[in-house]
């Protein structure tokens, strides 16, 4: 399978805990803060009966690339003999091939470098033609193509000379990608990214400044196009985030207590603490204890009680005379509880 599988018991579950830490609001002792780590889902989901990806340089040229030749040290225009576009687009597939997460169980990913294909007049990029999927996917074995359509990057200089001379580097690239799945006869994605990057440096001397410091047109497109490379691949991987939740550690003796509990891995002993006060007729706790028990569920990757949880805390908080300040917190969890719902929606189709 292209997907690891991963082991529904394990304590790195795709959902669940990694590592978990408790502090207390310096302001506020009314709230704790939990914080766990969670797997993202990708933000693209390759279908999980895919086993093999290719890399397609389309190889695409207009009238326009010769700006990329162009460059600019302060006020002046400079032209650059250096075509840079093997460079840019072979580096673009290390990034890509060198940074996929480890999620995707491949042996290689070919790179396919078709002939030049030039195009005069706007830039535009019509697919390929499904004939040409279907002949590259044969050839080298692929059974989807991630294709870079076109990839541009531009730079210039700029000195100021104070104490020292300092030099800044900016870098504005564009790249097309999209992804072909020959199957179905679908892209699974399209995209225009255009994006900018700078570096800076100093020197006592303008010439060292110039000619070592500041990095070279070649390593430009060297760095970029592995930059652009690798951010796609981040696109396409589940990546292990930081998250953090509040919850009620005060409103009485028991929710002290359970504060305890969570700081010494006692979720479940704060949990039956919790559900003795869902149904106090005091609201406000009550509905505290409701939106912790929502956050534990959330914990335990039980998402369809978390939801059910944070359900029933909204509803004892709107039965209140007047909605305590506290309240914009629920709902601030009831939002970040559907996206983790639709995050564990999408880890489902990827593995």
């Amino acid at each position: 399978m292209l997907h690891e599988k991963l082991d529904s018991n394990s304590f790195l579950s795709r959902t669940g805990l990694y590592c978990l830490l408790i502090v207390i609001f310096s302001g506020c002792q009314t709230m704790a803060l939990f914080e766990f780590e969670s797997l993202d889902a990708p933000e693209i989901v390759i279908p999980p009966d895919v086993k093999t990806i290719g890399f397609v340089n389309r190889n695409t040229n207009f009238d326009s690339d010769s700006l990329s030749n162009y460059y600019s040290l302060n006020s002046l225009t400079i032209v650059d003999s250096i075509k840079y576009d093997s460079l840019r687009s072979k580096n673009c597939y290390w990034g890509f091939s060198e940074n996929l997460s480890e999620y995707f169980l491949l042996d290689s990913i070919p790179y396919i470098n078709l002939p030049p294909e030039y195009i005069a007049g706007e830039r535009s990029f019509e697919p390929m033609k499904w004939e040409m999927v279907d002949s590259i996917c044969n050839a080298t074995g692929s059974d989807i193509l991630i294709c870079l359509e076109d990839i541009q990057i531009y730079n210039k200089y700029t000195t100021i000379e104070e104490e020292n001379y300092w030099g800044i580097t900016d870098v504005n690239y564009y790249v097309v990608w999209r992804i072909y799945d020959p199957l179905p006869q679908r892209h699974l994605d399209e995209r225009v990214i255009q994006d900018s990057l700078f570096t800076e440096a100093s020197s006592y001397s303008f010439s060292k400044l110039i000619e070592e410091d500041l990095p070279s047109r070649k390593e430009i497109n060297v760095e970029v196009a592995y930059e652009i490379g690798n951010r796609y691949a981040n696109i396409l991987s589940p990546r292990w985030l930081t998250l953090s939740r509040k919850y009620f550690a005060t409103g009485n003796q028991d929710f002290t207590l359970a504060h305890y509990y969570i700081n010494n891995d006692g979720l479940d002993q704060a949990i039956a603490l919790w559900e003795k006060y869902v149904e106090s007729d005091d609201l406000k706790i009550a509905g505290r204890a409701a939106y912790n028990l929502a956050m534990a569920a959330e914990l335990q990757s039980d998402f369809k009680l978390a939801s059910e949880w944070i359900t029933i805390s909204k509803g004892k908080y709107k039965k209140l005379d007047k909605t305590p300040a506290e309240y914009k917190t629920v709902k601030e969890y009831y939002n970040l509880l559907t996206l983790r719902i639709q995050n564990n929606y999408r880890l489902d189709k990827f593995f």
